[in-house]
């Protein structure tokens, strides 16, 4: 049976293609991974150093963990990482289906979705430890689920508003998309 185009076959993704997204997913854990260490990026050598250590042996190098991040090699080719690299870099951030997250689309979206989960619980934690926050969420939890809404839309306006009093700029911009574009000119 040949199966032409939209004939249910999928060709796999040229070498160029596999290298692109295992470049994307790595630099999303590279970002993560920063924001978690307050904007610091793990050097290449220090994830290569944490690869080997978890593998108990020499399975990466920084030039390869650079290669794959950047989509090339130093001779301008597409890099091939076997599955065993992207397993062992995988479990470097944590996650047990290396390969399979760094080229598999839809096992990545579960991925990052659990690792978004696991940031937000991160901030819960971290925000637990602020009285205010606890006193705010007991008197909270006998809220209308429409109360609730609200009261988390008057946070992120807060928020926003402290951001731009702080000067980041960090607020959404009020109003209409038009007002808004006229603000910025």
């Amino acid at each position: 049976m040949d199966a032409g185009p939209g004939g249910g076959r999928e060709h796999p993704p040229s070498l160029p293609d596999r290298a692109h997204k295992i470049s994307e997913r790595l630099d999303g854990l590279i970002l993560q991974e920063a924001a978690r260490a307050g904007g610091k990026s793990p050097a290449y050598r220090e994830l290569a150093d944490r690869v080997n250590r978890i593998a108990g042996r020499s399975v990466i190098s920084r030039d390869t963990i650079r290669n794959l991040h950047q989509a090339t090699t130093q001779k301008g080719q597409s890099p091939n990482p076997t599955v065993e690299t992207l397993d062992w870099l995988g479990l470097a951030f944590g996650i047990r289906c290396g390969a399979t997250y760094f080229l598999d689309d839809a096992k990545a979206a579960v991925v990052d979705e659990q690792l978004l989960a696991l940031d937000a619980l991160a901030n819960i934690r971290a925000a637990a430890g602020n009285a205010g926050v606890i006193g705010l969420a007991q008197r909270a939890s006998g809220l209308s689920d429409n109360s609730l809404h609200m009261l988390a839309a008057l946070a992120d306006r807060l928020s926003a508003l402290e951001a731009e009093a702080a000067g980041d700029g960090g607020g959404a911009p009020t109003g209409s998309p038009k007002k808004a574009a006229e603000k910025d000119r």
